[in-house]
């Protein structure tokens, strides 16, 4: 029998969410190699890995009637070629040519009947690189053995140059409208409130009631002052646009250790301070009590099993914390010092899965633990904080996606309804990467937002010397 969705997956499917760029997280990784790409070997090896993911060729089938929850089911009709798309930048190829072609990318509507996936390999990227976008919507993370494309295709040993052998794939037959029809009544009759809950409007009004009912419970009302709420809000889509930064781990470790904080305390406030540098550029005034309400995702373990070695992605939860960032003190060592009592406020040593473990999850983890964050903000109310900032520490040793080399690897982040920005970061050998995602009409210069994160990580060199 066809598998059933989940209920948070069903609600990430409401309001025709599978065209909406709020449901989907995607990945830059940028991949060197010797000689010429060869398209076909590209195909192959894809259609190889996803031997291992079968959720890629599967997509999502509506029950008759509204009977009940939808079902995952083998696209009979599975075509890689349609999901598996070439593009290319115009020379010279640079990063602001690139970074605008996937803003462009990020965009597209995703096709409701087809595996809710897409990649495009993009050639013309300077020094012969080439630049592969990965986009999975967030309902192909549920359950118990979802990861993100972009983990799928990578892996710490470099692929063979020779043709991949592709094992014959045949979808299962999928149910009948009559079976799907017979397992929903019975379904219901086990469930009585199954029916209740496939009402549209009614799981829209309970889930702002759910909403709003946890946010006020769990999250104490921080007010930003001078209305920078409303430079983090925008009520209608009206396209995007991507920025790109990255600067050395190894500052950021020097830092940390000047400091007594965390790695993680100091890449927050790098941002902090960019954020900060933007805002004033803007010709918004600030005072020092001037916060952000910062939703940062955390993994932690399952209280079921507090014991696990967490080496895989299902071992860990996604939880939201809710941080108070001062973008308003204009004194970097103050911005870090705020920042850190707050992450130490959050964390729970029994729980906190650290840096180490995190990195040592299977593949490269963080396009994964990134669109997990995003899925855990998107059930909170969207009134209760500003932005969603995910960070997620990557291996420190060199990965590689098919016969070639991972070379730079950016988070781009899924910019969440009636937001204006979202910022991803990872953390890959040696180098940590940042993703800026925003409303084009919002906040059209977000690359400015990138190009200032130098700036505010020499503040922090400057008072850690």
């Amino acid at each position: 029998m066809a598998t059933r969705l989940a209920t948070a997956d069903a609600d990430l499917l409401l309001g025709d969410a599978a065209r909406s760029r709020s449901r989907h997280s995607c990945s830059l990784a940028l991949v060197s190699r010797d000689r010429p790409w060869d398209i076909d070997r590209v195909m192959e090896f894809v259609d190889a890995r996803l031997a291992d993911a079968p959720r890629f060729r599967q997509r999502i089938r509506q029950v008759p009637f509204g009977l009940a929850r939808a079902v995952w089911v083998d696209d009979p009709e599975f075509d890689l070629s349609f999901h598996v798309r070439r593009s290319a930048l115009p020379a010279p190829g640079g990063m602001r040519q690139l970074a605008d072609l996937v803003a462009r990318l990020v965009d597209r509507p995703l096709e409701p009947d087809r595996p809710l996936w897409e990649l495009y390999l993009i050639e013309g990227v300077e020094d012969g690189k080439l630049a592969i976008l990965t986009k999975t919507h967030h309902v192909l993370l549920g359950g118990p053995n979802a990861v993100d494309l972009a983990q799928v295709l990578t892996a710490e040993f470099q692929a063979s140059a020779d043709a991949h052998e592709v094992a014959t794939w045949t979808p299962m037959p999928s149910p009948g409208d009559g079976v799907l029809v017979l397992d929903a009544l019975m379904t219901i009759v086990s469930d009585p409130l199954e029916l209740v809950r496939r009402s549209a409007r009614l799981v829209h009004a309970i889930e702002r009631t759910t909403r709003g009912l946890a946010g006020a419970a769990s999250f104490a009302v921080l007010r930003s002052g001078g209305g920078l709420s409303e430079m983090f809000r925008t009520e209608r889509a009206r396209g995007s646009r991507v920025g790109l930064a990255s600067f050395p781990l190894s500052t950021a470790r020097e830092i940390a250790r000047a400091h007594g904080c965390k790695v993680n305390d100091v890449v927050l406030a790098v941002l902090c301070g960019a954020l900060r540098s933007w805002i004033l550029s803007c010709g918004h005034p600030l005072i020092t009590s001037d916060v952000l309400r910062v939703i940062v995702p955390m993994a932690v373990t399952s209280e079921s099993d507090p014991g696990e070695d967490h080496r895989d992605v299902t071992s860990a939860e996604i939880a939201s914390a809710l941080i108070s960032m001062p973008v308003g003190e204009p004194n970097p060592r103050m911005r870090l010092a705020q920042i850190a009592r707050e992450t130490a406020t959050q964390r729970n040593p029994r729980e906190a899965v650290g840096a180490k473990s995190l990195a040592r999850l299977s593949g490269f983890a963080p396009p994964t633990l990134h669109a997990l964050g995003s899925r855990a903000a998107i059930m909170l109310p969207s009134d209760s904080y500003d932005l969603v900032v995910t960070n997620a520490p990557g291996p420190q040793h060199t990965m590689f996606w098919g016969d070639g080399e991972l070379v730079e690897v950016y988070p781009i982040p899924a910019l969440l309804e009636h937001k204006a920005l979202a910022v991803s970061m990872s953390s890959y050998s040696g180098i940590v990467y940042c993703g800026f995602t925003s409303d084009r009409q919002a906040v059209p210069d977000v690359e400015e937002i990138g190009e200032l994160i130098s700036g505010a990580l020499e503040e922090l060199v400057g008072i850690a010397t």
